[in-house]
């Protein structure tokens, strides 16, 4: 006797995945996929923020070595008020973007004090700027500090 009650066939056995647990997969994985083109994007734009803060430091200390090689004269014949300097012609190729701008200010009758902004757009287009301040005395330099 031949009793089919408790044999199944082998193909007649559903396999596979439901349509809701492929939808759910695929949901999951978009989740994961938008989450990472977040970091990259997040990421790239943290590298070219200090990439750019690094071009402005160098900027400032350049035109802080410029002024240090003046002499008194030279510094109290300069502009007082905020103007734009020409970036050392060796910086050209890497300050696109950048503008830099000096005050000088007197603190007493032989010491000034000279500032230099140095402002940009990062990729996102926010703006940023960095300064730097050094008191020239009649005898020389005395101290440089950056300020963010």
């Amino acid at each position: 006797m031949n009793s089919r009650k408790n044999n199944v066939h082998p193909k007649s056995a559903k396999a596979g995945f439901t349509l809701v647990e492929v939808m759910m997969a695929s949901g999951v994985m978009i989740l994961c996929i938008v989450g990472m083109i977040q970091v990259i994007s997040s990421g790239a734009a943290m590298l070219d923020l200090s990439r750019k803060q690094t071009i402005a430091t160098q900027i400032m200390h350049g035109e802080i070595e410029n002024v240090r090689l003046r002499n008194w004269t030279q510094v109290t014949a300069l502009p007082t008020s905020s103007t734009a300097v020409t970036i050392n012609s060796s910086f050209q190729t890497i300050s696109t973007g950048f503008q830099c701008t000096r005050n000088i200010s007197t603190v007493k009758t032989d010491l000034k004090k000279v500032t230099f902004t140095v402002t940009w757009k990062g990729i996102t287009g926010r703006s940023y700027s960095r300064s730097s301040s050094m008191y020239f005395g009649k005898n020389g330099l005395y101290v440089a500090y950056q300020r963010s």
